[in-house]
Formats: C-alpha cells, sequence, structure tokens
C-alpha cells in the first residue's frame, strides 16, 4: 500500500533546485519569502504568500516551484492574499542556516555571488522595491532592507555599488535602515539591468 507518506518520502528523494529556482529562491528570501520549519523542526520549507493585487506574481512563482508543491496556491480570505508552501526538504533547512539567526534574517556569507545574478535581484526588487518619483520625474529607488543590521545593510550598499556601479545610500526608517540608490541616472542604470526578469504587473515600479 502506497501511502501519502511515501509519496513525500519519494518525493523527497527525486528533489533538488534547478539553477533558477535557487535564484529566485535567494532573491525572495532577500525579500518576502520565509523558510519554516516542520512540525518536527528538523527540516524547512518555503512559505510564500502575496496580496491580491500581486495574485499573477504569485502564481508565477508556485508555477517555478510547483514540483516542490503538493498542493495549489489557497486564497485567504481574512488577509486578502493568496499563498502556497512547498514541502520541507533538506535544500531548503541549509539555506535557513544560511539565512536565518535564531529566528532572525540575516545575509549568507556568499551573498556577493548571489547580488551578480540579475534574476535575485529582479526577483528582490519586485518584492521589496520602490521607485521614487513626482509629477513623472524620477528621484531614486528604495529597497526595503529593514528586516537586516545596520552592519549587514553596509555590506549590501558596499556590494551593490561595487557590482553595478551606482550609488547607494543607507536612510534611517522609523529607527530602521533601507537602502536608497539615489539618482535618476543610479537608478535607471539599476533598473535597466533586471527589467527583463521582471513582470510587466510591475511596471510601476520602472521609470
Amino acid at each position: 500500500m502506497i501511502t501519502n507518506s511515501t509519496l513525500i518520502r519519494n518525493l523527497r528523494k527525486s528533489l533538488s533546485l534547478n539553477r533558477k529556482q535557487e535564484l529566485i529562491l535567494v532573491g525572495t528570501l532577500l525579500g518576502d519569502g520565509s523558510l519554516l520549519p516542520n512540525s518536527w523542526g528538523k527540516n524547512y520549507r518555503l512559505s510564500l504568500r502575496h496580496g491580491m493585487s500581486q495574485k499573477e506574481y504569485l502564481f508565477w512563482k508556485y508555477n517555478i516551484f510547483k514540483n516542490w508543491t503538493l498542493s495549489p496556491p489557497k486564497y485567504d480570505v481574512n488577509t486578502n492574499s493568496w499563498g502556497f508552501r512547498t514541502i520541507s526538504h533538506s535544500v531548503f533547512t541549509d539555506f535557513a542556516h544560511q539565512f536565518y539567526r535564531n529566528k532572525k534574517k540575516k545575509l549568507p556569507d556568499k551573498i556577493e555571488q548571489y547580488l551578480k545574478e540579475p534574476l535575485v535581484i529582479a526577483i528582490w526588487w519586485m518584492d521589496d522595491g520602490n521607485i521614487r518619483k513626482d509629477k513623472g520625474i524620477v528621484y531614486g529607488g528604495m529597497l526595503n532592507t529593514q528586516s537586516f543590521t545596520v552592519k549587514e545593510n553596509l555590506r549590501l550598499k558596499y556590494s551593490l555599488e561595487k557590482i553595478y556601479g551606482i550609488k547607494v545610500l543607507i536612510i534611517k526608517d522609523h529607527g530602521k535602515q533601507r537602502l536608497y540608490i539615489s539618482g535618476k541616472n543610479d537608478i535607471r542604470k539599476f533598473l535597466s539591468k533586471i527589467k527583463p526578469y521582471c513582470l510587466k504587473i510591475f511596471d510601476y515600479k520602472f521609470p
């Protein structure tokens, strides 16, 4: 007799992240994504949720990780949002060890390697980026990095400046910090690298 637990065990054995899944995972962990432990605390699963206005984006992510899931996204009437989660797996546990310390997000040791990948930045921008403009004039762009420490924000700042040749400031936000890409030329230069990877529904986040 084949049980559900047997199916899950067999599925776990057959799975490994491809490069695209790995980069999207890193991008969303910099942004809105979470890795949560299973009931036994042994392994972790990816959990993603977006509001109704980003339903298309959530389903796009679901299709990327569909082979890691057992059911399609579900709607939560209380939060007016859509979400899904993967099965728990040692691969996600490895990333949890890289991205979390004492249940709080942190930067992994090799984050600079990932920041060189436009797909990682594109996911991060779609999750947590916002353009700053007034009356059609672009002034810069924000990346919401409030979950990271001052030291980690400095690391992100210097890495992005070095990799993309742009000026990045750290600004205060209710006692936390976030990154600000300063100037219309630098934000356009930065966004030109990632625009091909972003969904059309996020055109409002571009000049």
